[in-house]
């Protein structure tokens, strides 16, 4: 309730704002695509500090879908889950978890099942949970022993990658402070022989490209890639398979592109297997950057900025998740959710306002410029 008032008291002075943004950014680019998205709606408040969301969707029924989120509280943070109208439905009490991500299809000894994977800052362990979509509530699959991170001096960002060659789950995890925080760590997710989850470093890279931290990242499932918000300076790519024994940095893009403040949230909006776009928080202006899933111009890995998105009523994000799958109901191009900082919560913002401009549609693509 506070979250959404919040909103409504604000729409005024951020409608003002993002017009007189949209202003500079045009001046400073006149061949730039700005987009302005208004918020649908919105997750209920968090009591103290939101970060991260994630989205899960139900395998047939997707308005049964859930927006996953966390309170990164040091005593009394945690879990919350609302459905897709910002209600909530479950909360699970955890101590300072920092981020979340969710994969489909794990194998386990039971059968497959879709997760949820946080870390726990101050315990430096990943948890790993199961999503029912009966009761569309999580439950804790970790293993007894607990998944622990010991490498991670102060736990940051965390992405899974589910690889199509053979359905390995990994976790890619990132450490906000000390040395730790200019390297990423890869962990595979494996059954511990119970049923439950355990998790094994398999990897840990980048040593030679992180200049200054890394919290937002999303794996590419189908291409197999890894995006890296090394916040500061650029998003990184590197190949997501450990087994290709190939660390190096592949390529960066996003080094410029009019980015305030640190580059935070990253995910992906799939039109099919290969194509799509790649979004970027500017925490700072509140915008989301968007570039090219596939590259440009014959090329892979040329990621070229394609438009910037105005979203109001969100500011200061460090998480965002976007999702293509069509919600005929209420969001028949998917929906992008945001961190919106003051408000605890996290903004609802329907694709279709997009697609209604003829602009970041999969059947008619927007050049880059």
């Amino acid at each position: 309730m506070i979250c959404r008032t919040y909103a409504r008291v604000m729409t005024v002075l951020w409608f003002c704002l993002l017009i007189m943004m949209g202003r500079a950014l045009a001046m400073s680019d006149p061949d730039l695509k700005i987009i302005r998205m208004f918020p649908k709606d919105s997750t209920t408040a968090v009591p103290y500090d939101a970060d991260d969301p994630a989205i899960w969707i139900h395998p047939t029924a997707p308005e049964q879908s859930l927006i996953i989120g966390i309170d990164k509280a040091k005593t009394e943070g945690g879990i919350y889950v609302w459905d897709l109208e910002g209600n909530p439905l479950q909360f699970i009490p955890l101590r300072r978890p920092n981020n979340i991500d969710v994969r489909h299809g794990m194998t386990l000894s039971a059968g497959s099942v879709d997760i949820a994977v946080v870390n726990l800052r101050n315990d430096q362990e990943l948890r790993v949970y199961a999503i029912d979509p009966q009761t569309r509530r999580l439950t804790d699959i970790t293993t007894g022993a607990g998944i622990k991170t010991p490498e991670l001096e102060e736990p940051g960002g965390v992405a899974l990658y589910h690889r199509r060659k053979d359905g390995a789950m990994f976790v890619f995890c990132s450490s906000d402070d000390g040395e730790s925080a200019y390297q990423l760590y890869q962990y595979r997710l494996e059954d511990d022989g119970t049923g439950r989850v355990a998790g094994r470093l398999v990897r840990t890279f980048a040593q030679n490209s992180i200049r200054d931290k890394v919290e937002g990242m999303a794996a590419d499932d189908e291409l197999g890639y890894l995006y890296a918000s090394d916040e500061e300076y650029a998003v990184r790519k590197y190949y997501a398979d450990p087994d290709l024994n190939n660390d190096a940095q592949i390529t960066e893009f996003a080094v410029n592109d009019g980015i305030r403040g640190d580059r935070e949230g990253i995910a992906i909006y799939k039109c099919d297997e290969k194509t799509g776009f790649i979004l970027v928080s500017s925490q700072k202006r509140g915008t989301v950057k968007v570039y090219p899933r596939e590259g440009f111009d014959g090329d892979p890995h040329r990621h070229p900025l394609m438009a910037t998105i105005l979203t109001r009523d969100s500011r200061k994000t460090d998480g965002l998740d976007v999702t293509s799958v069509a919600i005929p109901s209420l969001y028949p191009q998917g929906f992008l959710v945001k961190h919106d900082s003051p408000g605890r919560c996290f903004r609802i913002y329907d694709w279709e306002d997009i697609v209604g401009r003829n602009l970041l549609q999969c059947s008619d693509r927007l050049s880059p410029k």
